[in-house]
């Protein structure tokens, strides 16, 4: 299997591990060994969650955590949205 394929195979495990980190709107990508946390997470404890999660990745030797904390707002209506959606 090619290495980078396999460290985002890990990498997500450890992230859907990890019971501190909600990894549904987390992207992993990986070029060269390199690995990259794209995506949006609730606030700073989430996404140092997920570094942290991330770095226990066996094989991982550079990880860039590129994770924005989506502000209040935008959780409210993500929440309202989906409420609606299972009615």
């Amino acid at each position: 299997m090619n290495p980078d394929i396999q460290l985002r195979h890990d990498v997500f495990a450890q992230l859907n591990w990890d019971p501190a980190v909600n990894a549904c709107d987390i992207d992993v990508r990986v070029k060269d060994g390199v690995v990259t946390l794209l995506g949006k997470v609730a606030d700073e404890a989430q996404r140092a969650a997920a570094e942290c999660a991330a770095r226990r990745t066996e094989g991982l030797t550079t990880l860039l955590n590129g994770l924005t904390v989506r502000p209040p707002r935008e959780w409210a209506l993500d929440a309202a949205a989906s409420s609606a959606h299972s009615a």
